[in-house]
């Protein structure tokens, strides 16, 4: 059985789960022999993994919720691709609307004219990124 959600796709060497009993020895074992460290949580801890509980609500209700997904290779990209926008477009209020990645900006070029006002942003100069056919949009100025 392969881990390609796990290992090497996301750089873990630890998965922590709760104490349910669909979480049997075997399916630890399967871990293990992938050299990834099993933890459980503690019995009786909602919180213990809110930011992972809170990722997969907004997985379901950003974009689960509007395909139907036909295998394996499908759900890994609409995942990846949310993951990405996840990390890198979209600001978390937690973080004071920051990125969890901050994007890397191009070497600075001589100005040719004055720059218009900071208050005033004329559609020209805004850009808009797409992910999976437009569901997920990420805005910004061009450079």
């Amino acid at each position: 059985m392969a881990t390609p959600h796990i290992a090497g796709v996301v750089g873990a060497d630890i998965l922590l789960h709760d104490p349910d009993a669909k979480f049997t020895a075997s399916f630890d074992d399967v871990l293990k022999a992938n050299k990834l460290r099993v933890q459980r949580t503690p019995y009786r801890s909602p919180n213990t993994v809110a930011f992972v509980e809170r990722f997969i609500q907004t997985l379901k209700q950003e974009c689960l919720n509007y395909f139907v997904v036909v295998g394996e290779r499908h759900m890994n990209y609409l995942v990846k691709e949310m993951l990405a926008h996840n990390h890198a477009e979209r600001p978390h209020q937690g973080l004071d609307n920051e990125l969890l990645v901050k994007p890397t900006l191009p070497k600075a070029k001589k100005k040719r004219k004055a720059e218009p006002s900071p208050d005033v942003v004329p559609l020209s100069s805004i850009r808009c990124q797409t992910r999976l056919g437009g569901l997920l949009r990420h805005y910004s100025r061009a450079a």
